[in-house]
């Protein structure tokens, strides 16, 4: 993953410096050195942390950097699209931001899951302080980990959901997303914690008394 990232710094460091001939050791290794420091920030530390397969990681991780393939990054880049609006809402333009915090599709299934976890939010847009804030004060770190967990989850979820709607023309339908989002947060959590002895049904009716249960 951080091959990755490392790779993809230098390919944009020569779009910016005009082509492969700006090309340098000591710029290839500052790139290198500054995408080790993003890495292991906190809020990227917690990302790593999580239960979550590493598609599902990687899709939150680029998200946090702006680099999903959105209708909006993808007019930057000079790609050609037919249009920048939202494919989910159909109303605004499809930036990271607005696809998975301020579409008012996004925000259904937020609100799904915020109402199956008992809790109220204030969320907010920017991707990186909406990962910290979704967490649980005075609980566990473990506990905190699934609640990360369940962060990867509808990202990734509405993400895959953007992808069938854009390649496949499929069906707009948030509880479908957030009932994904269910399922696979439980098996991440069943398969890589050895206390995850709760039932599927259990970790539907009873999530915050399940993610005690990991601690």
């Amino acid at each position: 993953m951080r091959l990755g990232s490392s790779r993809e710094r230098l390919i944009v460091g020569f779009w910016k410096e005009g082509g492969l001939k700006s090309f340098s050791v000591n710029f290839a290794y500052n790139l290198v050195r500054k995408d080790k420091e993003v890495d292991s920030s906190p809020i990227f530390c917690k990302l790593w942390r999580c239960k979550a397969v590493p598609s599902a990681v990687l899709t939150a991780w680029r998200l946090m950097e702006n680099k999903l393939a959105t209708r909006v990054n993808l007019s930057k880049r000079g790609v050609l699209v037919d249009s920048s609006i939202c494919c989910l809402c159909g109303k605004e333009e499809e930036s990271c931001k607005h696809l998975f915090f301020d579409c008012s599709f996004a925000r259904r299934v937020w609100c799904l899951c915020y109402r199956w976890l008992g809790v109220l939010f204030v969320s907010h847009i920017e991707p990186k302080i909406n990962f910290d804030q979704f967490r649980m004060s005075l609980s566990s770190e473990t506990v905190n980990i699934v609640w990360n967990t369940i962060w990867v989850g509808v990202v990734s979820e509405l993400w895959n959901h953007r992808n069938n709607i854009f390649f496949k023309r499929g069906v707009v339908d948030a509880f479908e997303v957030f009932a994904l989002v269910q399922v696979k947060v439980w098996s991440w959590v069943s398969t890589n914690f050895r206390t995850a002895s709760f039932s599927f049904s259990d970790w539907c009716l009873e999530p915050k008394v399940c993610m005690r249960l990991v601690a």
